[in-house]
């Protein structure tokens, strides 16, 4: 049974290229699409209790509802909830920023090996991989030490 990273993964770019890399990342078999107020509402829902990232190891959006309002050209997305088995790995998420034109930014906590990690990519190169697990005392030094393990 692997620790979990946990976090949030964000998506900025034009409203279009972030609705067509979430549908890319996310629509399975399992997961239906709604699309309202003239494209301004994208709407995703998932019979399991989560939605499983295309094309990587183990990353997850746990929960079975998802709502992003596009009404705005350019904008940036946050997904809560964002889990990956051991680490986040940057390499798995090039492809959806090159590929949709969107930069990814993802934070992740592991209170059971006690790091944190951030990652930024930008047309699909990774800008920042930073993992850091200098800490004196993770549970007062880190927000959100509870998360993942």
């Amino acid at each position: 049974m692997p620790n979990w990273a946990e976090g949030t993964i964000k998506l900025r770019g034009r409203a279009e290229n972030i609705a067509s890399a979430l549908k890319y990342m996310l629509v399975n078999e399992t997961v239906t699409v709604e699309e309202e107020y003239d494209g301004e509402l994208l709407k995703m829902t998932t019979t399991q209790s989560y939605f499983y990232i295309k094309g990587t190891m183990r990353a997850f959006i746990e929960t079975n509802t998802l709502e992003f309002w596009l009404e705005q050209d350019f904008l940036i997305v946050e997904l809560q909830n964002f889990k990956q088995a051991w680490s986040a790995i940057p390499e798995d998420y090039q492809e959806i920023s090159s590929k949709f034109d969107v930069d990814i930014k993802i934070f992740t906590f592991e209170m059971g090996m006690e790091f944190t990690q951030e990652i930024e990519i930008s047309k699909g190169n990774i800008i920042k991989d930073n993992c850091d697990d200098k800490f004196s005392n993770y549970e007062w030094d880190v927000p959100f030490s509870k998360l993942g393990g």
